[in-house]
């Protein structure tokens, strides 16, 4: 199933625990067995933020991951600190927030286009405003679609046009504000990442 790697964490000596997105099935944390030893072929595609095909057996008390074909890894996001910054805190507020089992498809289509959009945009590249910028698009969205509107915001951020949009310190101070009071959760603030 086409799945978005959200994290992974180690379990026991030569295992992890994956946490993905999945199209079909909501977010889903699945046994990877053997992905820490060095002839593990199915290390590299489980990195967080790639793109997969991946299939899932059920089991007792966790499912685990069969086979695992690469669809997209987003290379120039890891080749770029501002751009794996950004990766890593909206795969870590998405894995924190969204519940396990609860399929979305506008919140797999979210996270599939940002991580796309950053892949192939040169605009973050050295640019420490269009980080948070690019942030701040990402939690407006990630809110909506969660129901958790809040309609000045949302109308200010014209997220169609990014390259023309500025940094705007009042707005960003109030999707922040917005994002712990909605989801009552401590979020370090994004504008201060690099």
């Amino acid at each position: 199933m086409k799945s978005i790697i959200l994290s992974r964490r180690n379990f026991r000596e030569f295992d992890q625990i994956i946490s993905l997105y999945t199209l079909e099935r909501g977010k889903l944390e699945v046994l990877a067995r053997g992905i820490k030893k060095i002839t593990s072929k199915n290390s590299p595609a489980l990195e967080p933020g790639c793109l997969v095909e991946a299939e899932i057996i059920n089991g007792k008390e966790l499912n685990h991951l069969g086979s695992v074909q690469l669809l997209e890894s987003y290379k120039n996001i890891r080749i770029n600190l501002e751009k794996s910054l950004a990766t890593k805190f909206i795969l870590g507020l998405f894995d924190k927030v969204v519940q396990e089992r609860e399929p979305d498809k506008d919140l797999f289509l979210l996270l599939d286009s940002r991580l796309s959009f950053l892949a192939n945009t040169n605009v973050i590249a050295s640019n420490h405003e269009a980080v948070s910028l690019f942030i701040d698009i990402f939690v407006a969205k990630f809110l909506k679609i969660l129901g958790f509107s809040n309609g000045n915001v949302l109308e200010d951020l014209k997220f169609q046009n990014f390259k023309n949009q500025r940094f705007d310190k009042k707005l960003h101070d109030e999707l922040c504000q917005s994002l712990v009071y909605n989801l009552d959760i401590k979020v370090n603030d994004w504008a201060y990442l690099i």
